[in-house]
């Protein structure tokens, strides 16, 4: 019986211990949550906010909510809003802003008139921001999106799933824009390859055309896949697009703009091959769910799938 008591209490202690550990890593690494702002908060709220979140949405000059999915009214061919982001985090940390129009990379300009590309900041912990932008509206735009990007400077060369987890997820605002012109039959591109393994991730880069492979460093020039997929039961259209330390890229060939309609259940492969570059740097693919179908009652339409990242490095260096 004396034994029986001894084991226990060391299985209890293994048990309790194993949990620490766990729950410390996964805390500190993955227990952000990500929510849309309703309300703007004020110093007062901060206290009653959730930790480990990030709030983002989008406002009017005037203060009011702009529902993800809604349709904008831009105004003298511009939609001029308030991007509003709380980093309930006690981590110092550096985002950055991008803006598409129908899936394309477009410049905008902040209050103080800056044009940017890309816009990258840096928030304290526990902190808010406002963002002021200014983005002219080409006059037959169907689609706005404004992406967050986490972390854009840190490279992650580690094969570290937990990290990379954190760094694929973009925070997406989707909006119709309200013209009713009617689009051109959008070119498709077909895949190389379509499988039905179960394996049914929205988008993933991966080196074995059998397998999702994660591929965490990869040379200028190097060969390999990217798998699309869809795990409903319903064939289902992605925008797909590539970014190359944050500026759009063609995806394969001339395509900056890929579309494809993936059927239900299953998963598209896709050849492409990776930029050159001078220096180390983030390569990540962004699939858009519902291309140009945006609403407020579907959510997936407001979403955007990355993959994980991928650190390109130039031809001479090691990985």
């Amino acid at each position: 019986m004396k034994n029986y008591f001894i084991a226990v209490i060391i299985i209890t202690f293994f048990v309790f211990t194993f949990y620490f550990i766990f729950y410390n890593f996964i805390r500190d690494d993955n227990s952000t949550t990500i929510s849309q702002v309703e309300k703007k908060p004020d110093s007062g709220e901060r206290e009653e906010q959730k930790a480990n979140t990030i709030e983002y949405g989008l406002y009017s000059l005037d203060g009011k909510y702009i529902d993800n999915g809604s349709t904008i009214y831009p105004e003298d061919d511009e939609a001029n809003v308030n991007i509003s982001i709380n980093h309930n985090l006690n981590e110092r940390r550096e985002y950055s802003l991008i803006v598409l129009e129908d899936f394309k990379q477009v410049s905008f300009k902040l209050k103080n008139k800056q044009e940017f590309i890309k816009y990258l900041f840096t928030m304290n912990p526990n902190s808010s921001k406002n963002i002021g932008v200014r983005i002219p509206i080409k006059p037959n735009t169907q689609e706005l999106t404004i992406l967050v990007i986490k972390k854009p400077s840190y490279k992650l060369k580690e094969m570290d799933l937990n990290k990379a987890s954190v760094l694929e997820e973009v925070l997406s605002l989707r909006y119709p824009i309200n013209h009713k012109n009617e689009l051109d039959n959008l070119k498709e591109i077909e895949p190389d390859v379509v499988v039905k393994d179960g394996l049914n991730e929205e988008m993933f880069i991966t080196n074995d055309i059998h397998k999702l492979q994660s591929v965490m460093v990869g040379k200028e020039g190097e060969k390999l896949w990217f798998s699309s997929g869809n795990d409903t039961s319903e064939p289902l259209k992605y925008a797909i697009i590539a970014l190359n330390d944050w500026k759009q890229i063609t995806v394969i060939d001339d395509q900056e703009v890929l579309y494809t309609t993936v059927p239900g259940s299953k998963r598209q492969l896709f050849s492409f091959t990776l930029p050159n570059v001078k220096h180390d740097s983030n390569f990540q693919l962004i699939a858009f769910p519902y291309p140009y179908q945006v609403s407020q009652d579907n959510y997936v339409s407001q979403q955007a799938f990355g993959s994980f990242r991928t650190v390109i490095v130039p031809t001479g260096h090691t990985k």
